[in-house]
């Protein structure tokens, strides 16, 4: 039985668990049987509590891998998951680029297809988690003051949202997509989470050029990947956006708190002329 609220769930057996396949700064993957992977959470980390959470809501909606149980090894919490197959979309951009006016719209509908599931109450509210997050953000007093007096502004929803939405975290396996990776659920409105993909698409810090593809081409296919999936969303929308501009603020100035050095000057520089913009 699934106890996804209190974060318990069976002792795993080490003789279930398969090879690792992959490793992250919160969680290793191992394999589990044929059809499975058991996500295990490192010492620290509870972000499993949301995971579980958002899963099972989403279960039967064909947007996420269905969640099988929670189990334990060694006091770790672990989440054992559908093996999707195929590649993150990241991936397939690298190897496909000319697909990129094809894969932002379905990055858009995959988008537009979670924020039509109700979140569970339990969820934290993603104002609450924006406001902790611009709070321990190495920020001045003037733009940390901007920004939360902009969040105060902003609604409450009840929509479940993604938190970290980017082509990686989206498996694609021929008619198949998958949203994966959701220790960062929460509730609100759609216009939030919408604004944090627009910001990791736009201002993250970009991918390093390979033998194939140079920086500018990727510059070039990301602009063109970011209004693209910015465009199919709106135009999927069963209303007019709302607030956008000030989400994209307050999603910047907490993406501070993350500590990504490459990113910190534009994030910065664009706070300051957002505070001139809606001060002026």
């Amino acid at each position: 039985m699934i106890d996804s609220t209190a974060g318990g769930g069976r002792a795993a057996e080490g003789p279930a668990f398969g090879p690792r396949i992959g490793v992250g700064r919160e969680a290793e993957v191992y394999a589990w049987g044929a059809d499975a992977v058991v996500k295990l959470y490192r010492d620290g980390f509870d972000g499993h509590l949301a995971e579980a959470a958002a899963l099972a809501a989403l279960a039967g909606h064909r947007v996420a891998p269905d969640l099988v149980e929670v189990v334990k090894r060694d006091g770790r919490p672990g989440l054992v998951l559908e093996r999707v197959a195929g590649s993150d979309m990241l991936d397939v951009l690298r190897r496909r680029p000319w697909q990129v006016r094809s894969l932002a719209r379905v990055l858009a509908e995959t988008h537009l297809a979670v924020h039509e599931v109700a979140a569970p109450g339990d969820l934290p509210d993603v104002r609450q988690v924006l406001a902790a997050r611009i709070g321990d953000a190495s920020l001045s007093r003037e733009l940390r003051g901007f920004a939360l007096r902009l969040l105060d502004g902003l609604p409450s929803g009840d929509r479940l949202c993604h938190g970290d939405y980017h082509p990686g975290n989206v498996m694609v396996s021929g008619e198949r997509v998958s949203v994966i990776d959701w220790p960062n659920a929460a509730r609100g409105v759609p216009e939030s989470d919408h604004a944090r993909a627009i910001l990791l698409l736009q201002w993250a810090d970009p991918l390093p050029a390979n033998g194939f593809v140079s920086r500018g081409l990727i510059a070039a296919g990301r602009s063109m990947l970011t209004r693209g999936y910015a465009l199919a969303y709106a135009d999927g929308a069963d209303r007019p956006l709302r607030d956008l501009e000030p989400w994209l603020v307050v999603h910047a100035a907490a993406r501070l708190s993350e500590g990504v050095p490459e990113e910190r000057a534009r994030l910065l520089d664009w706070l300051v002329r957002a505070l001139h913009a809606f001060e002026a």
